[in-house]
């Protein structure tokens, strides 16, 4: 039985032994084919001609395929492989044969990226992330690498593998790389959040909500625009709160040019605190050693053990309206150590300031000095 090497449709010699290796995920599985070749011929000058032939060979590309007897024992086609087979490298095991034989023995090595030819995708790679910046609308942020099928080309699976533009947002970046030479598509989308639509029969228009407290200390909410269109006033009289919480109602109609400006005003529940105060406290502790010395005219060696820490306390109170209002959050989250709150007993013998009263106390440490901060009103 003689084992045959064939690439790129020309047999190169028998082969004497093969090693095949295959490693890697999808879609990146590469095989490897370590084979070792006895290249022979009548003269020493026709031996050389040959070894040329293999050197100038590396670095090309085409089917691989191992005969016995002139049935195939193992093929790597072209069309199974992203990229390859390709002749890696040759590496003659013997410099100087022997002067009785013509022949000389090489290891050719071959490698290839194995690819699914039935699907054009190979593999696709995604990553989302949102951003949000403070007075800008929430964006999203998607990225992604799609490895392609051999000679695809990457634009015609452009509109394909580019994520689909959700509901109620608008792209406002695109970023498409294209590799031909693996194939492969690189690109990064932003899509940004936008504002509601008009509603149904609404040309135009717009509305703002306001809060604000009256003479009287009463909280409310205003509620105040226009709309234009065949079907505005009937889209202005859904904004309109409902219930007895409802103050004032104002609408103006013109109905040459189909305009309907209106104002909502209605009473919120007051729910919050009457009174609020809150302290913050840091104190920096640094422990030290004092070391005496021997000579009492000199001053102590004075050792620091660890580095300084900063203890911070942030207490307070708050008087709630009707109920016990929840304490704040802790502002050193991180570094807490210590939570105390308290609420009062809501005795009606008891004035107002005294019957529904939060108290709380924190204490965070931190690990090191930490810098003083302070409280925002």
């Amino acid at each position: 039985m003689t084992l045959t090497l064939h690439f790129n449709g020309t047999a190169l010699g028998a082969a004497a032994s093969l090693d095949l290796c295959r490693t890697g995920k999808s879609a990146e599985v590469t095989e490897r084919w370590l084979i070792e070749l006895d290249v022979e011929a009548a003269t020493p000058a026709g031996l050389e001609a040959a070894l040329q032939a293999l050197r100038d060979a590396q670095g090309s590309s085409g089917e691989l395929k191992l005969q016995s007897d002139g049935a195939d024992v193992r093929v790597l086609a072209v069309a199974d492989c992203r990229l390859g087979p390709t002749l890696h490298a040759v590496t003659e095991r013997e410099r100087v044969p022997g002067q009785a034989h013509n022949r000389r023995g090489v290891t050719l090595e071959f490698r290839a990226t194995l690819q699914d030819a039935a699907d054009a995708v190979q593999s696709h790679q995604l990553t989302v992330r949102e951003a949000t910046i403070a007075g800008q609308p929430a964006r999203l942020v998607r990225r992604g690498t799609a490895i392609l099928r051999r000679n695809e080309n990457p634009a015609d699976h452009e509109v394909l593998l580019l994520p689909v533009l959700a509901a109620g947002r608008r792209r406002v970046r695109t970023v498409v790389t294209r590799d031909t030479a693996v194939p492969a598509l690189e690109y990064e989308v932003e899509d940004e959040q936008v504002f509601t639509p008009l509603p149904g029969g609404v040309d135009d228009g717009h509305y703002v909500i306001s809060e604000f407290t009256d003479a009287e200390g009463r909280a409310l909410r205003a509620l105040s625009g226009f709309f234009v269109g065949a079907s505005a006033r009937a889209r202005a009289l859904e904004l309109r709160p409902a219930g007895e919480r409802l103050v004032t109602t104002r609408i103006a109609a013109n109905p040459f040019t189909r305009r309907v400006d209106f104002e909502f005003i209605e009473l919120l529940e007051e729910a919050g605190s009457l009174a609020l105060t809150e302290t913050l406290s840091f104190t920096t502790t640094r422990r030290v050693i004092d070391h005496p010395l021997l000579d009492t005219a000199l001053p102590a060696y004075r050792q620091q053990v660890g580095t300084p820490q900063t203890e911070i306390i942030q207490q307070g109170s708050a008087v709630g309206d009707g109920r016990h209002v929840s304490p704040p959050a802790p502002r050193y989250a991180a570094e807490l150590i210590e939570r105390h709150v308290e609420y009062s007993l809501p005795h009606g013998g008891l004035p107002a300031d005294r019957r529904w009263v939060t108290s709380w106390r924190y204490v965070s440490r931190g690990r090191a000095a930490m810098v003083e901060l302070a409280p925002e009103v």
